[in-house]
């Protein structure tokens, strides 16, 4: 008898867990994580806090856990980790798209929603991407075109080789510029990483310099490099043009048409947070269609479902927008 009730303790504890897990917390409570890159990124963390502020809005718990340094190994343990404890949907900012698949693709077997935003990978129910590749890498190449006077040495300063946002936007500039004869008197004479990193990214920047010393602009496709950029050529002295994309906030000082960085893009990280909590939600109530189809958010903006690439569906935020002398002060307020 006593081996009998021990059984049935045991296997209502097993319960009890299980109906926990299911949810990431306590019973009946929902759980959304959000897993960036690095966890010391400026731009990352602004895409945080507009996660938690729609996960508040949704009355779901939310869980932000980031590696220290951009790599997928620590991204890997982190989203193990969330699939152990049960959380009902992640979003991740991928540091490596094909190194996450199995990763992702185990969490989904177990039930749970994943999307991707700012950075793709395959296994991604959805990316949330916060504009255009094609969109970005035309402002990037117009940049460049319009800060070279048209010909010249150009150099892009990236962050990781294997962030797919990133290398996605690259692959497009060398598209259009290949394909256009606008912009056959630019010369692209290297590309280099500085993995999202402010240190190594300032190092890149000052190699290029001492390497290129022709070079007219350095094209920066990442926030992290474009402030280590623009601080490296100003410091240097040197009459380089930076383009590229950056937070208002961190570059208010170094944006204008008599300064190192004459104009650059972006888009808001709130945003893309925001909007990524909100595609779990929608995806965990089956309400996101077939590529082509539309569906509303329960923030209340409509999202067409497009085909995208690594992920099988994505849907786009919004264009670039221009930061500019004559706005950057207002908007570095705001993020």
């Amino acid at each position: 008898m006593k081996k009998l009730i021990a059984i049935l303790l045991v296997a209502l504890m097993a319960m009890s867990l299980v109906a926990c897990g299911n949810n990431g917390g306590e019973a009946g409570e929902a759980t959304y994580a959000i897993v960036c890159k690095d966890a010391s990124n400026p731009y990352m963390l602004r895409m945080i806090s507009g996660f938690e502020a729609a996960c508040e809005a949704l009355g779901v718990k939310s869980v932000t856990k980031s590696p220290e340094s951009a790599t997928v190994d620590g991204q890997i343990t982190i989203v193990n980790e969330l699939v152990a404890q049960g959380v009902k949907g992640i979003a991740i900012a991928a540091n490596d798209a094909a190194a996450l698949e199995a990763t992702i693709q185990a969490a989904t077997a177990q039930g749970i929603v994943v999307v991707t935003l700012d950075s793709d990978t395959k296994g991604s129910q959805m990316f949330v991407n916060q504009a255009g590749v094609e969109q970005v890498a035309q402002v990037l190449v117009d940049s460049v075109y319009d800060m070279a006077g048209g010909e010249g040495e150009f150099a892009i300063l990236s962050a990781s080789s294997t962030a797919t946002n990133q290398n996605a936007w690259i692959a497009a500039m060398e598209e259009i510029i290949a394909a256009d004869e606008k912009y056959a008197n630019l010369t692209w004479v290297e590309t280099v990483y500085g993995d999202d990193e402010p240190q190594k990214s300032t190092d890149e920047a000052q190699s290029l310099m001492t390497k290129y010393p022709n070079l007219k602009v350095i094209c920066c496709p990442t926030t992290v490099g474009v402030l280590a950029c623009a601080q490296a050529v100003q410091n240097a002295g040197s009459s380089i043009k930076v383009a590229g994309l950056g937070l208002p906030s961190e570059m208010k000082d170094y944006v204008g048409d008599d300064k190192v960085c004459p104009y650059m893009y972006l888009w808001n990280p709130i945003d893309v947070g925001n909007c990524a909590a909100y595609m779990i939600d929608a995806l965990a109530e089956g309400k996101v269609g077939e590529i082509g189809t539309s569906f509303e958010a329960k923030n209340g903006t409509s999202y067409e479902v497009m085909a995208g690439d690594p992920a099988a569906k994505q849907i786009i935020v919004g264009p670039p927008f221009a930061f500019t002398g004559e706005n950057i002060a207002e908007w570095a307020e705001v993020y």
